[in-house]
């Protein structure tokens, strides 16, 4: 079950791809037909969290908006969205994931990811202003998942890397073959081996 202010955030956003009372994996897709990266799946265990598709949901064809910084124009560097977003509760403290797939070489993401960034700011400011439900980020990771190109990767150690502390200019990067899966808890175990 959600808590309260979970779903209430859940509630206020378009592009819900997934909760954990309902899933226990997370779709991740890339649209664009020229990618070689089309999917990857989280497995998550069933809790209180939730992912969504900021890419998806800014596409909205709306020609009125309440400010020039809300339109969908590319003069605008700061409306574009990464791939998929997962918000994790713990006790009211959020954990946020921003996840970008990449099918070549992982540039050109940074704007992805500040973007969205800004977005669930937004969105917990509406949340606690209309809804009186006050809940905040308490870490955040952003993570590029690239690759697609061969369908397996050269041997690897079977431990995958911890993550380690990333930024949105500075992402952790991980190569994955096309239609991976994941565990999530592996993106949020940074290299201490400390679960966040």
């Amino acid at each position: 079950m959600l808590a309260s202010a979970m779903e209430k955030l859940r509630d206020s956003l378009s592009c819900i791809t997934c909760d954990g009372t309902q899933y226990s994996h997370i779709l991740i897709k890339e649209l664009d037909n020229n990618a070689t990266l089309k999917k990857v799946t989280l497995l998550a265990p069933q809790g209180d969290w939730f992912s969504f598709n900021p890419d998806d949901g800014r596409k909205c064809k709306c020609n009125v908006v309440m400010s020039p910084l809300l339109k969908n124009d590319k003069a605008y560097g700061h409306h574009c969205a990464c791939d998929c977003v997962v918000v994790i509760n713990r006790n009211g403290k959020l954990i946020v994931v921003y996840i970008d797939l990449k099918s070549g070489n992982p540039v050109g993401y940074e704007k992805q990811f500040r973007s969205t960034r800004q977005f669930m700011r937004y969105a917990l400011g509406l949340l606690e202003e209309f809804h009186e439900e006050k809940m905040s980020i308490v870490d955040e990771r952003y993570v590029i998942l690239y690759g697609g190109k061969r369908s397996s990767l050269n041997k690897t150690s079977t431990t995958p890397p911890k993550m380690r502390q990333s930024k949105p200019d500075n992402a952790y990067k991980r190569e994955v073959s096309n239609s991976a899966k994941l565990y999530l808890t592996e993106l949020l175990t940074d290299y201490k081996g400390v679960v966040a």
